[in-house]
C-alpha cells in the first residue's frame, strides 16, 4: 500500500467513530408503548379514573345523536383530568365538539364538518388542541376515517392524523383505529385505539416532548368519535 493508500485508511479509520456517533444522534429514541389503565373512582357514576405511565386523573364523557327525517346530529362533551410529576397542580381538560347535517329534498348541506376543541384549566397558558375532518382520499380513506388535529402544550407544537400504528387492525369497519403524532415532520408519538386495549406510544421520559404527546393522546383517546358510536 503506497503512501496515499495509508493517509486515505488512516482518515477512513477516524472517520467512522464519528460518522457512527453523528448516525446514533440523528437516530430518534424508540417510543415508549404504554397501555391505559381504567379504575373506578367512589362517587363518579357516570366516568372512571385512569392511568397511562406517570399520568393520572379522571374522565367524564358523553355523546348525544340526534336522528330526523331531514336532520342529524352528533355531539360529545370530555371533561377529564391529569396529573403527572411534572404538573405543579392538576390540570383539567375541557372538549367539546360535533358534526351535523341536513338534506332537503335533492339537495344536501354540511351544516358542520367534525369539529372538536378543547380548554385547559392549571395548564400552561399556550395550551389549545383543535381536531377536525381531513379530506384525505385513497386507501387511507378506505381503512378509517379521516382526522387531523394540533396541539400546542408548554411551547410544544404537535400534529396528529389519522394513520395505521403498530398494533391496530387493518381495516376498522368505519371506525376510527389509530393515530400517529408528530413533531415538525418528526413521529414522536401515537395512539391505537383498541375497544379492548388501547395502547399509547410516549417519547422516551426524559424527553421534552413527553407531557404535550401524552395529553394529545389522551384528549384524542377520549374523544367520542361520531364514527364510532352504535
Amino acid at each position: 500500500m503506497g503512501r496515499f493508500g495509508w493517509r486515505l485508511a488512516l482518515a477512513l479509520a477516524l472517520l467512522t467513530p464519528s460518522l457512527a456517533a453523528a448516525q446514533d444522534a440523528a437516530s430518534p429514541a424508540p417510543l415508549e408503548k404504554l397501555s391505559l389503565k381504567p379504575h373506578r373512582v367512589k362517587g363518579l357514576l357516570l366516568g372512571y379514573g385512569y392511568t397511562v405511565g406517570e399520568f393520572t386523573g379522571e374522565v367524564r364523557s358523553r355523546a348525544q345523536a340526534t336522528r330526523a327525517l331531514v336532520y342529524s346530529s352528533d355531539r360529545g362533551k370530555t371533561v377529564f383530568t391529569l396529573s403527572s410529576p411534572r404538573l405543579s397542580a392538576p390540570m383539567t381538560v375541557s372538549c367539546a365538539g360535533g358534526r351535523s347535517h341536513m338534506k332537503l329534498a335533492w339537495i344536501e348541506f354540511n351544516v358542520r364538518e367534525l369539529a372538536y376543541v378543547c380548554s385547559y384549566e392549571g395548564g400552561p397558558p399556550d395550551a389549545d388542541f383543535a381536531l377536525a375532518f381531513s379530506d384525505v382520499r385513497g386507501l387511507a380513506s378506505l381503512q378509517q376515517p379521516q382526522r387531523a388535529a394540533q396541539q400546542v402544550f408548554g411551547g410544544v407544537t404537535l400534529q396528529a392524523r389519522t394513520k395505521r400504528m403498530p398494533g391496530a387492525m387493518m381495516i376498522g369497519g368505519g371506525r376510527v383505529l389509530s393515530y400517529q403524532i408528530t413533531h415538525d415532520g418528526r413521529e414522536v408519538g401515537g395512539l391505537v385505539r383498541g375497544m379492548m386495549q388501547p395502547t399509547f406510544y410516549l417519547p422516551p421520559a426524559g424527553s421534552p416532548e413527553r407531557d404535550a404527546v401524552a395529553v394529545t393522546a389522551l384528549s384524542l383517546f377520549f374523544f367520542p368519535d361520531p364514527d364510532d358510536q352504535p
